[in-house]
């Protein structure tokens, strides 16, 4: 691709392009495309971006235009060392026939099948919550769909197992989201913490 056949953007500065606007602006992304439109391109964490916005654009990528775009290419190299050869970094004929083999767990039937554990673990968190009166709301909903999502997909039940694999979990994703994905001590990609 040419440069006059990029879209609308800026490159930044160089190395960080435009990483701290869009990490400390809640707005970038608005003001980004009602600067440039529903396609434009940025620079982030050193790499090269172009950011689509909108359903049209989300139809384009994610089902008529599939085939020229790469999950895998897409993601950093932090999400590759820490999900190893998982769905989210298929490509192609790979993803979608992964992708057929759970579907069946996600829909339709199996979704009514689920109801009952939903309810059940749901209402003992509504009992716990009766009797603490006072809590952090973000935290307990957090857990309680953890725990939902656990029991359902893992088959591990509420207690001691779903606590510390919600706590795994935190430390994974505090991998996936960190803005510099170096090995340094105390940082959320330091070995010693998976």
């Amino acid at each position: 691709m040419t440069a006059n056949q990029l879209p609308p953007g800026s490159n930044g500065l160089p190395i960080l392009g435009e990483t701290l606007s869009f990490v400390f602006d809640n707005n970038y992304i608005a003001k980004r495309y009602q600067q440039h439109g529903a396609i434009f391109r940025t620079n982030l964490i050193g790499k090269p971006t172009i950011v689509m916005v909108g359903p049209e654009a989300a139809e384009f990528v994610l089902s008529t235009h599939i085939e020229h775009f790469s999950w895998r290419q897409g993601w950093p190299n932090n999400f590759k060392e820490l999900l190893g050869e998982s769905l989210f970094l298929m490509d192609g004929e790979e993803h979608r026939q992964k992708r057929r083999l759970i579907m069946p767990a996600m829909h339709g039937p199996a979704l009514a099948d689920y109801f009952a554990t939903m309810e059940q673990i749901t209402q003992n968190y509504l009992n716990k919550w009766v009797t603490k009166h006072e809590f952090a709301w973000f935290e307990e909903f957090k857990q309680v769909t953890f725990d939902i999502a656990s029991e359902l997909l893992l088959g591990t039940k509420t207690g001691t197992d779903s606590t510390r694999l919600s706590q795994l979990l935190t430390t994974l994703t505090d991998g996936l989201i960190t803005i510099n994905p170096l090995k340094l001590p105390f940082t959320p990609m330091d070995a010693g913490d998976f």
